[in-house]
């Protein structure tokens, strides 16, 4: 293996170039001590006067704990950052190690959101509402919609049971056949006072339910997760035997319209974009208490 001399004559005149993306020049630097070479045996030439050059930033490289940058200061290759250094003027700041890298909020916009399909806005019903609140997603809007639409007719029935009284009058304007009302009356044992008495419970019944459905809906609209459960509760309970009811009473069409509208509304409460949306407040409440 051929020894390597150390004189600077026999080879190339030391060049240190600035390490990143080429410009198509190479200003020396100044600790450079034969910017124009220099042979063995003879006296070395005087380095002409350079000023002093201003290299870019280079990632991870930045000065002592405690130190301020230099204008014309190199980075050494392979220096590390070190904790408490100052960044150079125009420099972007680097992401730490562990930390994800992204824009931040600009003017006039809400937070960005790292989503699979990169950085943007949040997802449907998670911007920012008032206070710092989740926005409500309008499938929530919607399910109090058809949800109080479905207990109305209960509402109105309730209400005009209690006003109501039930007579022959009654009966006859209702187009109720007389010989089937009156066999089902005597089967039951009820005269004319106790059936009437009847419908004005039943009607009170109806009033509760329908107010108590009412109550649930809005409580979920404003947030509560647990109102969405109850809803499920009530329509099965109640709204089920009920449409059978109206299927057997001659009124299908009524039926399975106020059933069908009270279902949809609850199914609104258990879309994605409702789930996520309890999920959000959920998770702020816990981050504020």
């Amino acid at each position: 293996m051929d020894d390597v001399s150390s004189d600077p004559g026999q080879h190339d005149a030391p060049q240190y170039y600035r390490p990143g993306p080429s410009t198509g020049r190479y200003p020396q630097y100044p600790q450079n001590p034969y910017p124009n070479g220099w042979h063995g045996g003879s006296t070395p030439p005087a380095s002409p006067p350079q000023a002093p050059a201003s290299p870019a930033p280079q990632p991870g490289s930045t000065g002592h704990p405690g130190s301020t940058a230099q204008p014309g200061s190199a980075a050494q290759p392979g220096s590390a950052a070190q904790p408490g250094a100052a960044a150079q003027p125009g420099s972007a700041a680097q992401p730490r190690p562990g930390q994800q890298s992204g824009p931040g909020p600009q003017a006039g916009q809400g937070p960005q959101w790292n989503t699979a399909s990169g950085w943007g806005p949040p997802p449907a019903g998670l911007g920012s509402g008032p206070q710092g609140r989740p926005a409500r997603p309008r499938q929530v809007v919607t399910a109090l919609v058809a949800l109080i639409a479905a207990a109305v007719p209960f509402v109105v029935t309730g209400i005009g049971s209690l006003f109501v009284t039930v007579n022959e009058s009654l009966l006859n304007d209702s187009g109720i056949p007389r010989g089937e009302f009156d066999a089902a009356l005597a089967a039951s044992g009820m005269t004319m006072a106790q059936f009437g008495q009847a419908v004005r419970v039943m009607g009170v019944v109806f009033l509760v339910l329908a107010l108590v459905w009412i109550a649930l809906a809005i409580a979920a609209f404003l947030g509560a997760a647990g109102a969405r459960i109850a809803l499920i509760v009530l329509l099965v309970l109640y709204g089920l035997p009920l449409l059978l009811i109206m299927l057997i009473g001659g009124q299908p069409v009524f039926a399975v319209l106020v059933v069908g509208v009270a279902a949809a509304g609850v199914a609104l409460l258990f879309g994605r974009p409702a789930k996520e949306w309890y999920a959000a407040r959920k998770l702020g409440a816990a981050s504020r208490s």
